[in-house]
């Protein structure tokens, strides 16, 4: 395959990847505020389905022969980013609405972008420190609420979010690492696996029997097992594979997408007959939303190629 094919494969397979984690986003929000009654119970859920997929992946695409000590490492430590991703997203949903949420967490290319200053010993143009404003630009407008009199709040939420956005940096950065010298099947089961034992500190023995219990509501089994155990893991290979074929700074603007299809989801779902979300969808909410997800989607698309 050629490293021009291999760009387009990379941007499609990140672009699929992105509409299935706006899948996955709105039901993680549907759980965490209806259908499960702790944080807790629905980490146990996460951590199941990555160790699950982790031993899937090693099965199927078995342990290479050798491991490059310091590329494992790497694979590792973007696991447990993305587990501390997870784990301050799903603190975050409580506190905002999932369209709002995932606009801010996927600001993240910004932070990939100063990062690599002094990682890497990059420079940043004019345009690109331009971008970044536009991009800090929408993530406030849409964070920010009408408080009465005329006078506008930021959530609550904002600073877990931007945390999570850090975190989701400091994982794509390590993990396109780590795809240098490893499969990407085996950097998978990794990445999962360290996922899962990050999450697992947060868990309580008595979460077994409230999980249990809590599946027995069919709505709720439902969302898991299309949500948690099959949408999910879909999406972070399709996130692995698109960071091995193309460009980190054209996948990572790809996957960025993922607020315009939470926006999408959210708003359709929060109407009759649906209602499973209780996304604000007044006109004037609406076009905010839109307008600051343009913003933060244009940014990242000029702080990438500009």
């Amino acid at each position: 395959m050629t490293p021009s094919l291999e760009n387009v494969m990379g941007i499609w397979l990140a672009l699929f990847s992105a509409a299935v984690f706006g899948l996955v986003t709105v039901a993680d929000k549907r759980l965490i505020s209806v259908n499960m009654p702790n944080l807790s119970s629905f980490y146990l859920i996460i951590v199941i389905t990555l160790y699950g997929h982790t031993g899937l992946a090693i099965v199927v695409f078995g342990i290479p022969d050798q491991l490059p000590l310091a590329h494992l490492l790497l694979a590792g430590i973007a696991g447990l980013f993305w587990g501390a991703s997870l784990w301050t997203m799903f603190i975050g949903y409580r506190f905002e609405e999932a369209s709002r949420a995932s606009a801010v967490i996927h600001t993240f290319p910004v932070f990939v972008a100063l990062l690599a200053i002094p990682l890497l010993g990059e420079r940043l143009s004019i345009s690109q420190w331009t971008a970044i404003l536009i991009v800090v630009f929408g993530a406030f407008s849409i964070s920010f609420r009408s408080s009465g009199r005329n006078l506008f709040t930021l959530n609550k939420a904002f600073p877990i979010l931007v945390s999570a956005s850090i975190f989701t940096a400091l994982a794509h950065i390590s993990g396109k690492y780590a795809l240098e010298e490893m499969e990407v099947g085996f950097v998978y089961a990794v990445r999962n696996f360290f996922m899962a034992s990050f999450l697992i500190m947060f868990c309580r023995p008595k979460d077994v029997v409230t999980l249990v219990r809590a599946l027995k509501n069919p709505q709720t089994l439902t969302i898991v097992l299309i949500g948690e155990v099959i949408l999910a893991p879909v999406g972070i290979f399709l996130n692995v594979v698109a960071s091995n074929l193309g460009a980190i700074s054209i996948v990572s603007t790809v996957t960025a997408s993922r607020p315009f299809f939470v926006f999408l989801y959210g708003s359709l779902l929060s109407v009759p007959p649906f209602r499973l979300l209780d996304e604000s969808i007044d006109i004037r909410t609406l076009a905010t939303k839109a307008v600051s997800i343009a913003l933060i989607m244009g940014g990242i698309a000029l702080l990438s190629f500009g």
